[in-house]
């Protein structure tokens, strides 16, 4: 059995998904993840998916073959499975700026924390006249002590920064 991770990027319409499932299920694959969106017109995400490997070669050039159609598709084959260690969940919401994002990579990061997913909007904040970001981190962390240190470090980056922590 082998495993893929495929990226895609095509603009916005509607059918992208079910080309790529019926693509993968045709060539004998099993979906197994994926996380999808909408944004600036463009239809981006991320699959995964296994197959026996006497299927490997034809869903791969079936895959390619898909660029003829306006998707950009990246194709990586898996490494094993992911680690089994509880995962914690980080909501941050606070006034958008430039660098935010960045701000709180880094800080994770810093702490040795791992992303395992990310999910940020920015939105009219009501009364505020500017921006509201807010996030959501799945994390795994190497202990109890780097996630509150990285708490610590991400509540320092504004002061109207609110992070919550669940852990897993």
């Amino acid at each position: 059995m082998k495993t893929y991770v495929v990226s895609v990027i095509t603009q916005d319409k509607p059918g992208v998904i079910e080309t790529l499932s019926n693509l993968i299920s045709t060539k004998q694959g099993n979906w197994q993840a994926s996380n999808f969106c909408q944004l600036a017109g463009q239809f981006a995400g991320i699959v995964e998916f296994s197959i026996e490997e006497a299927h490997a070669s034809d869903v791969e050039q079936a895959l390619t073959a898909l660029n003829e159609q306006g998707f950009q598709l990246q194709i990586k084959q898996g490494e094993g499975a992911d680690s089994q260690s509880p995962c914690s969940t980080i909501d941050i919401t606070g006034n958008d700026k430039v660098g935010i994002v960045k701000e709180i990579s880094s800080a994770l990061a810093r702490h040795h924390i791992n992303v395992i997913k990310l999910t940020s909007t920015s939105e009219p904040a009501p009364n505020w006249g500017g921006n509201l970001f807010k996030a959501q981190v799945e994390v795994r962390s190497p202990s109890q002590q780097a996630l509150e240190e990285a708490k610590d470090a991400l509540e320092a980056i504004a002061n109207d920064l609110i992070v919550d922590i669940e852990l897993g």
